[in-house]
């Protein structure tokens, strides 16, 4: 029985469009489980779909919303992570191949770039791809530092106003307004607000530098265990031959086995942490002494 991919209605034989959505009606059966990737052109979707396919993903469907008039991709919900992460590959390697079309046929172009512009970085991969949902590790350190700064601005403002406040009653600072008791009692109400916003903060920011102290020991003790366990030759003879890929295909595949090393040897490990900390430290760590 045929139903609609994004809205899981379902339609007698015969209909091929789902009339709430315009979506192209699939014959398979409902999948509950899958989640917007991507959407875009037909062209770039299909390149992209097979792409993904590639590297062993299961389980992606590409669909039509006639009433966008685009194509959206769908991936099961335990693979997003990694599908956002190829899908972040897959388009940084489709811009930089346009661009070098467009050098190549633009004349007077030179195309010898300095060395610095010409080598590649390794890909952000604690980074997300449109309607993908996810998001950057938030450092504790940082987090304490900004509740910090809001805390101060949020007591200053406080303090000021209500001393403002004060000296209106006073009639030191005679404010011309209409009703003085609704006036000073709003503005006064919300200056105390100010300030119980800010005693929060300060509080959430001892809190985030706590758990930033953690983090750290965290760090320390990861970071040694890489040091003495991780060697570049070791991921490498886990990736059966895959070396030959693209660097940013290779950086990826080292990356997730590192991460499944260290969730071996330790558990409860948070993942988007555990991410941003083997992309900052541990791959140029294990990897920069193997080139050296």
């Amino acid at each position: 029985m045929p139903w609609c991919p994004k809205c899981k209605n379902e339609y007698r034989e015969g209909f091929t469009v789902c009339a709430d959505c315009g979506c192209e009606l699939v014959d398979q059966e409902p999948l509950t489980d899958m989640v917007p990737l991507l959407a875009g052109t037909k062209e770039v979707m299909t390149s992209l779909k097979k792409y993904l396919e590639y590297n062993k993903l299961q389980n992606v469907s590409m669909m039509f919303n006639a009433r966008e008039n685009m194509y959206m991709l769908m991936v099961k919900k335990e693979e997003q992570q990694k599908a956002v992460m190829m899908s972040k590959i897959f388009m940084e390697e489709e811009s930089k191949r346009r661009m070098q079309e467009q050098q190549t046929q633009a004349p007077g172009i030179v195309l010898d770039a300095p060395k610095e512009q010409a080598e590649e970085k390794k890909p952000d991969r604690a980074q997300g791809v449109a309607a993908s949902g996810s998001g950057r590790y938030h450092k504790s350190a940082d987090r304490a530092e900004e509740n910090r700064s809001s805390a101060w601005v949020l007591l200053g403002a406080g303090g000021i106003g209500l001393f403002a406040m004060a000296l209106g009653i006073a009639g030191v600072l005679p404010f011309d307004i209409g009703n003085q008791y609704m006036f000073y009692g709003v503005m006064s109400a919300l200056f105390l607000v100010f300030l119980v916003m800010g005693v929060v903060s300060l509080k959430n920011a001892k809190q985030f530098a706590t758990k930033a102290e953690s983090e750290n020991s965290l760090k320390n003790t990861l970071t040694a265990w890489c040091r003495d366990n991780l060697t570049g030759e070791s991921v490498d003879a886990e990736l059966s031959g895959a070396k030959a890929d693209p660097e940013e295909i290779l950086y990826f595949k080292r990356s997730e086995i590192i991460k499944e090393r260290l969730n071996r040897q330790f558990v409860n490990l948070d993942q988007a942490f555990l991410d941003q900390f083997i992309d900052e430290v541990v791959y140029d760590m294990v990897f920069s002494e193997e080139t050296e």
